[in-house]
């Protein structure tokens, strides 16, 4: 049941080099030692990316049908040494993901260049004059001198494609080498939690360490749309990360930030586990620089051409809008991707979302909302048991559906999954401290607006309601001022209950007349409408500010 010689397969993934014909796991081009089972393993599941690969069909991989062998206890054990030898965690994972009572996946984006007697053969064939390609090409690889590189009309075909290129230390300090090698590390890992994105792995663009470069001309070579380079400057105890991501379609540059930070070898990881996430959830959350510019080069395309991962992309415009204009599209377009392709847990975890927001915003109102986004949300968990996205969905319905425990319990999968995505730690915390806990959701409130100093105002909702509810009115309404959402129900709700509380007649009568205007149903039934989000005591005490403004009819 060995691997058969001769069979030269070679793939690629995240910093992992795995060559078929010299029975090798590589890290970073350095071996990294692994049991011939756990091989074997990891080979099939290559094989089948993507796929669920069921128990049955891995014993028929790694043991003759005549072999007795505790099978249970053996596969298990080969799957944990496999685990360990990629540093991959079954409750978290980057690379394989355990499907319960089917089997396992391999869901990390993997490159493949041809086989080493297949380009030799190309290359004759080249000499000859027998092809017109200027590299070894086929599927998403591309080999040349450099190393390692994507097709980039492979990679145009498949989508919106990002690659990190190695940071470069300047000067020839060793920690600081080891410490921009790190960050290359951390960030490309890091961006893999976002299932949305297409990463190019780490070893198809470690060729272009230390090589002056045209960052388009490297994008087009590895076949990607958007593309990260930055550098490191030290001086005594100071170091300066300089970071920027760029468009290679058009060469805009669409992000670039400066990081000052004290820097010693022995402080290398804590500095490592700051920068990291700040960077990555900059660019890569739901509020993102990445997903805005997704989002708006698909949105003036007609529904019907988008395919299920561009309908994904193109839902992330409703979020950095937030309105019934935007929500009716997204809504359309994601309905439909979830017919065309029905195991794509993005599409149902974003439909979900979508549907919920029905509920939450009165935005094209149909019939049982939340049992549409509950059921969209399971199906999503379903098909991918460690997708964040598909967590956060569930837990939002939950929350609205009233049920605590189900709710708190997809809150913290959710995080766990993916704690560098600022959306999801904002959304849930915002939930959570609304829930009741309010020390639990305002830090994970302060921790979202942590990692991406860029994000949108409505983070602030936690601590501005925090303050009301604690009778500190001067904060709460610096707060709502900070949000900066003046057309959101919510804005003009804070603005108004707490200029109530002040006696600012004029500022919370006006605010109240926004307020309605945007959500009418609040004069109509204030407690059912606020109920939605907020606890008894909290509700109350919002209708005792919105009174004061001038709100009538507040009786039960």
């Amino acid at each position: 049941m060995g691997i058969q010689e001769g069979t030269s397969q070679i793939w690629h993934f995240g910093v992992f080099e795995v060559s078929e014909r010299d029975l090798a796991l590589r890290r970073k081009g350095i071996p990294v030692r692994i049991r011939e089972q756990s091989f074997r393993l990891l080979v099939h599941l290559l094989e089948h990316r993507g796929e669920i690969v069921s128990r049955d069909d891995l014993r028929r991989v790694l043991w003759a049908a005549d072999t007795f062998v505790d099978f249970e206890h053996s596969l298990n054990t080969a799957m944990m040494k496999l685990r360990d030898a990629l540093g991959d965690v079954a409750e978290a994972p980057l690379y394989i993901e355990t499907i319960p009572k089917r089997g396992y996946r391999f869901i990390a984006p993997v490159t493949q260049p041809e086989s080493r007697l297949a380009a030799v053969r190309a290359a004759g064939s080249d000499a000859a004059g027998a092809s017109s390609n200027d590299g070894l090409r086929i599927s998403s690889g591309l080999h040349t001198s450099s190393g390692l590189h994507v097709s980039s009309r492979a990679r145009g075909e498949e989508g919106f494609w990002i690659a990190v290129l190695p940071f470069k230390p300047c000067g020839s300090d060793a920690p600081l080498a080891m410490w921009a090698e790190g960050l290359t590390e951390g960030i490309v890992t890091g961006l893999f939690r976002f299932s949305y994105l297409r990463v190019i792995a780490a070893a198809s663009t470690s060729g272009y360490a230390g090589k002056a470069m045209d960052v388009r001309a490297v994008g087009e070579e590895v076949g990607a749309r958007y593309v990260m380079e930055g550098s490191l400057r030290q001086a005594g105890e100071r170091v300066r990360l300089a970071a920027q991501l760029i468009d290679c379609t058009s060469g805009a540059h669409l992000w670039a930030e400066t990081y000052d930070r004290a820097f010693s070898p022995e402080a290398e990881f804590a500095l490592l586990d700051e920068v990291v996430p700040q960077i990555v959830s900059t660019i890569a959350d739901t509020h993102g620089v990445l997903p805005r510019s997704m989002s708006e080069a698909l949105r003036s395309r007609d529904i019907s051409s988008l395919s299920a991962y561009e309908a994904v992309l193109r839902g992330f415009a409703y979020f950095q809008r937030v309105s019934a204009e935007e929500h009716l599209p997204v809504r359309a377009a994601l309905e439909r991707a979830v017919e065309q392709a029905p195991a794509h847990a993005d599409a149902w975890a974003m439909l979900s979302l979508v549907y919920k927001e029905e509920f939450t915003h009165r935005f094209n109102l149909r019939p049982d909302p939340l049992d549409r986004a509950l059921g969209a949300a399971q199906r999503a968990v379903e098909i991918a048991p460690s997708n964040h996205l598909a967590h956060h969905a569930l837990a939002a319905a939950e929350f609205f559906r009233k049920k605590d425990q189900s709710f708190r319990i997809a809150a913290m999968r959710a995080i766990d999954r993916n704690p560098m995505d600022g959306f999801t730690l904002a959304y849930l915390g915002f939930l959570i401290a609304y829930s009741g806990d309010w020390e639990q959701g305002g830090e994970l409130s302060r921790k979202a607006r942590g990692l991406n100093p860029h994000h949108p105002g409505w983070y602030w909702f936690v601590p501005c309601l925090d303050a009301y509810r604690n009778g500190d009115y001067s904060a709460a309404l610096e707060f709502a001022h900070r949000v900066g959402m003046p057309g959101f129900w919510r804005t003009n709700l804070a603005i108004a209950a707490a200029c109530g509380q002040l006696g600012d007649d004029s500022a919370a009568a006006s605010a109240l007349r926004l307020l309605l205007k945007q959500r009418p149903d609040i004069a109509r039934s204030p407690r059912e409408e606020l109920s939605i989000w907020w606890q008894p005591d909290v509700v109350e005490h919002l209708i005792a500010g919105l009174a004061k403004a001038g709100l009538s009819d507040t009786g039960r």
